[in-house]
């Protein structure tokens, strides 16, 4: 399959790191069964990995306060 990372999305940092965990975007996407050069499934896959650094965030807040 060939790259497009290119038409990854600006991405925050955390975001990025999920990204990147997959392999680039290209991986990102097609995990999720995406096609990134169609742009409502490049938006959807943002949506996605934007919701997932969310729920990190969550995941985190929620955990330090269990001891």
């Amino acid at each position: 399959m060939p790259s497009t990372d290119g038409l990854q999305p600006p991405l925050k940092p955390a975001e990025r790191e999920i990204v990147k965990s997959y392999g680039g975007w290209t991986n990102f996407t097609a995990s999720y069964g995406l096609k990134p050069w169609e742009m409502d499934q490049n938006d959807e896959a943002h949506t996605i990995v934007k919701t997932l650094a969310k729920m990190d965030r969550e995941n985190e807040k929620g955990s330090k306060g269990k001891k």
